[in-house]
C-alpha cells in the first residue's frame, strides 16, 4: 500500500470464532483494502474452494451494496483465486482478488471512484495503481505447512 494502512479485526458474522482481518487506506488516487479471514479446516477440495471463493465474491458485493461486472478464475502459485470487477453505489467500481491459501481466505480490493472528465493520464494512473497493487500480493514463507 502506498501509506501506512489502518487495521482492524472483527469476529466474523455468524462465527464469532472466526476473525477478520481488515487492512485499510485510502488516497487521492484510490482506495486499498486487503483482508484475510483464518478457518479452522484446512480445506482441499477444489468444488469446496469453488464454494467459499463464490460465498467471499458475494459477500462482498452484499455488503457493499454493489453490482457484478466480470469475473473470472485465476491462481496464485498453486492456489484457487477468483478475480471480479463490480460497480459500487455513488459510481464507484472496485476489482478484487480472492484466494483460498491452505486454512485462509486472502482478499484485496482496488476502489476507485467514477472517472467521468478524467483526463486520460489520470485514468492511466489509476490503471497502474490498481496493477501495481493487486499484482503485489505475494505468499511469503511456506505456507503449505
Amino acid at each position: 500500500m502506498p501509506g501506512k494502512p489502518t487495521e482492524k479485526v472483527e469476529a466474523l458474522r455468524g462465527r464469532p470464532d472466526v476473525e477478520n482481518h481488515l487492512i485499510t487506506l485510502e488516497t487521492k488516487v484510490a482506495g486499498y483494502v486487503m483482508s484475510f479471514v483464518q478457518f479452522s479446516d484446512d480445506i482441499t477440495d477444489p468444488d469446496a474452494i469453488k464454494t467459499i471463493l463464490d460465498r467471499g465474491r458475494e459477500g462482498g458485493i452484499a455488503s457493499t451494496g454493489g453490482k457484478l461486472i466480470s469475473e473470472k478464475e485465476i491462481k496464485l502459485n498453486d492456489y484457487f483465486g477468483r478475480e471480479w470487477t463490480m460497480s459500487l453505489p455513488g459510481g464507484f467500481l472496485a476489482t478484487a482478488r480472492a484466494y483460498w491459501v491452505k486454512r485462509r481466505l486472502y482478499q484485496t480490493v482496488f476502489v476507485i471512484g467514477a472517472n467521468a472528465g478524467e483526463s486520460p493520464e489520470v485514468i492511466q494512473l489509476r490503471q497502474e495503481a490498481a496493477s501495481k497493487f493487486l499484482d503485489s500480493f505475494a505468499l511469503s514463507g511456506d505456507v503449505r505447512k
